[in-house]
């Protein structure tokens, strides 16, 4: 039936999309650079994917997988650390390794599935998880290598910069050419990006996603 060739066809995009994700994080692991710059590729690949595939895939669709990939992951972080490292480990900062604190990949999922979920406009969506895909490894990057004075532990006044640039730019491309908007828009992610709370990859797609909904 029409019904059940629908729904074939969505299971095949689905279980073709998560291969394609995790293909995107084995490859990473293994390029040669550094684990820094491995995790920021790793990141900027990742999202960027996650938002080619909206267009394929319903949003309700892309939650649930996105939650699976997030509940699997806690499940091997929690109960098989050792397969967990085993798979993970070339992308994993120390206290991620040694057990401590969740990977961010899984708080990247959880965002995801979260500014998806809260956004009234997919668009909106996919504009907030590209933010993240590109200005928090941007502002990483240029914050390592810019000298400036420091916002706080993790943070510096160079990042933050390059951080609400690039959202402007992503913004400017995926969303709308109002400035009013796209500097609500990359001030919210800038300012999501620099706090030491919670984790970035959280908060950045989901505050940014809200704040251009209902600031803007």
């Amino acid at each position: 039936t029409m019904e059940s060739k629908t729904g074939n066809e969505l299971w095949t995009k689905a279980a073709s999309v998560t291969l394609l994700v995790v293909l995107v994080q084995v490859i990473t692991a293994n390029f040669p650079i550094g684990k820094e710059n491995k995790r920021r590729v790793q990141h900027a690949l990742t999202g960027h994917l996650m938002v080619q595939v909206s267009y394929i895939i319903p949003p309700i669709v892309a939650i649930g997988l996105c939650l699976l990939g997030a509940g699997g992951m806690y499940s091997l972080f929690k109960f098989s650390p050792d397969e967990f490292r085993r798979i993970f480990g070339e992308l994993l900062r120390k206290e991620e390794f040694e057990g401590v604190q969740l990977p961010g990949a899984f708080y990247f999922l959880l965002g995801t599935a979260t500014t998806v979920a809260v956004s009234n406009d997919i668009n909106t969506a996919r504009y907030a998880v590209e933010c993240l895909a590109i200005a928090d490894p941007l502002a990483s990057w240029v914050g390592s290598n810019i000298p400036s004075p420091k916002l706080n532990a993790n943070s510096s006044l160079s990042g933050c910069l390059a951080c609400f640039a690039s959202a402007w730019c992503v913004g400017y491309l995926m969303l709308t050419h109002d400035i009013y908007v796209l500097s609500i828009g990359a001030l919210v992610c800038s300012i999501a990006e620099a706090i030491d709370i919670g984790n970035d990859n959280l908060s950045i797609p989901v505050f940014t996603a809200l704040a251009v909904e209902n600031l803007a």
